[in-house]
């Protein structure tokens, strides 16, 4: 499915994943968690981690909509956009940041946004 939003990048109803499957895998990712409570003796566990959990994944799909929807609210928001637009346009192996490029320096895959420029041609490629 994120293939999909890889294809068509500024397609506002691919930016969050479809209800359905969301279910789905918040159903299973509930189980594992009531799980692993009941394995700790902690039967609660689910109930108090499921919810933060889901919040943090809301908070992260909706920065991931809003860079790919608008311009960056903030100045210093920019590198953060131009990051992830750069991950879309330039590499998709780098620049895996929404909310944060902590993990992109940890793990080697940001870019060096003063020397990279966009791929004009690979953009209006996937404009639709």
């Amino acid at each position: 499915m994120h293939g999909n939003h890889h294809e068509y990048p500024r397609d506002k109803e691919r930016l969050f994943m479809p209800p359905v499957p969301s279910i789905i895998i918040a159903s299973a990712l509930f189980g594992i968690f009531y799980f692993i409570g009941y394995l700790m003796g902690f039967r609660a566990f689910a109930f108090t981690f499921f919810p933060g959990f889901i919040l943090g994944y809301l908070l992260y799909g909706s920065m991931h909509y809003a860079i790919h929807a608008w311009s960056p609210p903030f100045k210093w928001m920019k590198g953060l956009w131009r990051n992830h637009h750069l991950h879309h346009y330039k590499n998709e192996e780098h620049g895996f940041g929404v909310s944060s490029t902590l993990w992109d320096h940890v793990f080697g895959t940001t870019f060096n946004l003063k020397k990279e420029k966009e791929d004009k041609e690979k953009e209006k490629e996937l404009m639709f």
